[in-house]
C-alpha cells in the first residue's frame, strides 16, 4: 500500500506546492516511482495553474462522489489530482482521506499539497503518513510553521522533520542548528532561493524536468532518495572543494546525516 505524504506550514509563500511538485517528480523520474500529487489547498489550489492541467474534473469533485480517478491527469511522468480553482459548490473536505483510500494500492507514494490554512491543514493532517514541515529559515515564519507541528501531533500523525526552504544570505538567517533546537526536529533538506524555478514556472514543468542539474533539482534528488531508500548521489566537484562555510552556511552535512536516518527508517520498515 502506498505512503501518503504531505507537506505542510501555517504560512503562505514558503514553497509547500514547490516542494510538494518536485518531490512528485523526482521519486517518478529518478526513482521509477507511481506517484499521485494531489492539489489538497481547498481553497487556492495552484496545481493545475502550475502544470497547465484541465480543470474539468477535479478533487472537488472527487469530495462530492465522482470518482477520483476521473479526476487524476498525467503529467511530466507521475500523476496528478488537481483541484478547482473556483467552484461553486460546498464541499467536505474531511472526505479527503476515504477519496485517498481506494487509490493507495494503485501507487507508491501520494503526496499532498496543503494550504497555509489551519482548517485546511485538519483532513490533510489526518490523511497522511507522515508530514514534512516547510520553513524559510527567518524566527516569524518557523514559529507560525510550528503550528502546523503542533497540530500533527495533536492528530498523531509522525512528523519526520523540516525542510528549509528560499535560503537567501545565510549571515542573516537561522542556521540549521538553531532551526533544530527551536523545532526539536530533523532538517531534512536546505534549499536556496534560485532565479530557475520562476523559469520552470513559466514553461510549466518541474524544475527536476526542466534543469535536472540545478542545485534545487540535486536537493530534492537528495532528500527524494532517502524516501524511498536509496542510497544518495555523491556530492559534485564543486560541492567537495567549497570550505566549511560553503553556500548555504554552517552544519555542513548535518542534514545528510539526517537523511540517511530517514533512510534506515525504510529499511526497517523493509523488514
Amino acid at each position: 500500500m502506498g505512503e501518503v505524504l504531505a507537506f505542510v506550514s501555517v504560512k503562505g509563500g514558503v514553497g509547500k506546492t514547490t516542494l510538494a511538485l518536485e518531490t512528485a517528480s523526482s521519486l517518478a523520474n529518478d526513482f521509477e516511482k507511481k506517484v499521485l500529487l494531489v492539489d489538497a489547498n481547498f481553497s487556492a489550489p495552484n496545481l493545475g495553474l502550475y502544470l497547465d492541467l484541465t480543470d474539468e474534473v477535479t478533487l472537488h469533485d472527487a469530495l462530492l462522489g465522482v470518482g477520483l480517478h476521473n479526476a487524476i491527469y498525467e503529467s511530466h511522468g507521475f500523476d496528478v489530482a488537481p483541484a478547482s480553482f473556483d467552484y461553486n459548490h460546498e464541499v467536505d473536505i474531511y472526505r479527503l482521506e476515504k477519496v485517498l483510500f481506494k487509490m493507495r494500492n494503485k501507487y507508491d507514494f501520494i503526496i499532498l499539497d496543503s494550504a497555509p490554512n489551519y482548517a485546511e491543514l485538519i483532513p490533510v493532517i489526518a490523511s497522511a503518513d507522515r508530514i514534512f514541515i516547510v520553513t524559510t529559515p527567518d524566527r516569524i515564519t518557523l514559529a507560525t510553521s510550528m503550528k502546523a507541528a503542533k497540530l500533527a501531533k495533536q492528530k498523531k500523525t509522525p512528523i519526520e522533520g523540516m525542510i528549509i526552504n528560499k535560503i537567501r544570505h545565510p549571515d542573516y538567517e537561522l542556521e540549521l542548528k538553531d532551526i533544530e533546537e527551536s523545532s526539536e526536529l530533523p532538517v531534512l533538506a536546505r534549499i536556496r532561493d534560485n532565479k530557475k524555478i520562476a523559469e520552470a514556472i513559466f514553461h510549466k514543468k518541474p524544475i527536476t524536468v526542466y534543469d535536472r542539474n540545478n542545485e534545487i533539482s540535486r536537493e530534492v534528488r537528495r532528500f527524494s532518495s532517502a524516501l524511498c531508500g536509496t542510497p544518495e548521489e555523491p556530492a559534485g566537484f564543486f560541492q567537495r572543494i567549497l570550505p566549511f562555510k560553503n553556500l548555504i552556511g554552517k552544519d555542513i552535512g548535518k542534514e545528510k546525516v539526517n537523511r540517511q536516518l530517514l533512510r534506515e527508517k525504510f529499511y526497517e520498515s523493509q523488514l
